[in-house]
């Protein structure tokens, strides 16, 4: 079922309504979260509950709106979309980091991933290329599972309920831009008061570039979102970006000293690699008529 089907019979009072509680309710659960992550430390458990405060708050607003939760896309859809979205973020992360290894801006492979990598996985002995092989499938395939888990959270707020809810009233890259500023605004807490950053330089910069990822990675997102009608689409871009960006690629890579300024999610190079895909996307949603959003009633 597409995005506008679904949404046919909510009008853009109730829209708005849901889209305030959805606001107020995300804030305040996730502002208490951000205390808990920067008080205990950037601890997986405690990110876990960070994760799910958009879910909470979508929950809730459909409940205080009068929304059927059912709205918010949870079929499965075509498992084509799906398997596009597992590999849009495979296929930049080569691109981006193809570029930082290749300009010299950073190196590959890290000896600590490899030592890390062995330690963690029980290959001590084995060579450097069977090493990473092996940590590419455990750390990309079964790390899914937990990306997975903690993706879908974050995307039951994002793209169940506010991009959609957003096409409701306005257009698509209007949508997309203002979801990914509110996705931006959610992470900033961390990225200014723990480790979740390139270290405490330019944080300004660092937000910047981060911005361009969310934003590009938005476009992306609601394109699938509306062919799809699925937001199992945004699940998989997201948890398997943070397990070939976060997981492989960026541990793979040798820091030097001004690596930070091009690598991993607040550098320049994988916002910008990003941002291209976004605006391809973008491109295609405006070939295929999903630019015009929804009427709304």
């Amino acid at each position: 079922m597409s995005v506008d089907t679904q949404y046919d019979a909510v009008d853009a009072a109730t829209v708005r309504k849901a889209l305030v509680w959805f606001v107020v309710i995300t804030a305040i659960l996730a502002a208490g979260a951000s205390m808990l992550v920067i008080e205990m430390g950037f601890k997986r458990h405690y990110v876990a509950i960070m994760m799910w405060t958009p879910a909470i708050g979508a929950l809730a607003a459909c409940r205080l709106s009068g929304i059927d939760k059912a709205l918010l896309g949870w079929g499965w859809g075509d498992a084509k979309w799906q398997w596009l979205a597992f590999v849009i973020p495979i296929a930049y992360g080569l691109i981006a980091y193809g570029i930082i290894w290749g300009a010299g801006f950073g190196g590959a492979i890290d000896k600590r991933f490899l030592k890390e990598a062995g330690y963690h996985l029980g290959l001590v002995g084995w060579s450097p290329e069977a090493t990473v092989a092996m940590g590419v499938m455990i750390f990309g395939l079964v790390g899914m599972i937990w990306h997975m888990a903690t993706a879908l959270g974050e995307e039951i707020g994002w793209r169940g309920f506010l991009t959609p809810m957003l096409l409701r009233l306005t257009n698509f890259p209007v949508a997309a831009t203002l979801t990914g500023l509110a996705w931006l605004v959610w992470h900033m807490p961390l990225i200014y008061f723990t480790k979740y950053n390139a270290g405490p330089v330019d944080l300004h910069i660092q937000v910047l570039n981060y911005g361009v990822l969310l934003i590009g990675l938005s476009f992306i997102m609601t394109y699938l979102r509306l062919k799809s009608g699925s937001l199992w689409t945004a699940t998989v871009i997201h948890a398997a970006h943070n397990a070939y960006i976060l997981s492989i690629l960026q541990p793979m890579t040798v820091q030097y000293e001004d690596t930070w300024r091009y690598a991993n999610e607040f550098g320049v190079v994988l916002p910008a690699v990003v941002a291209l895909f976004g605006l391809y996307f973008w491109r295609r949603a405006r070939q295929e008529g999903l630019t015009g959003g929804i009427a709304a009633p």
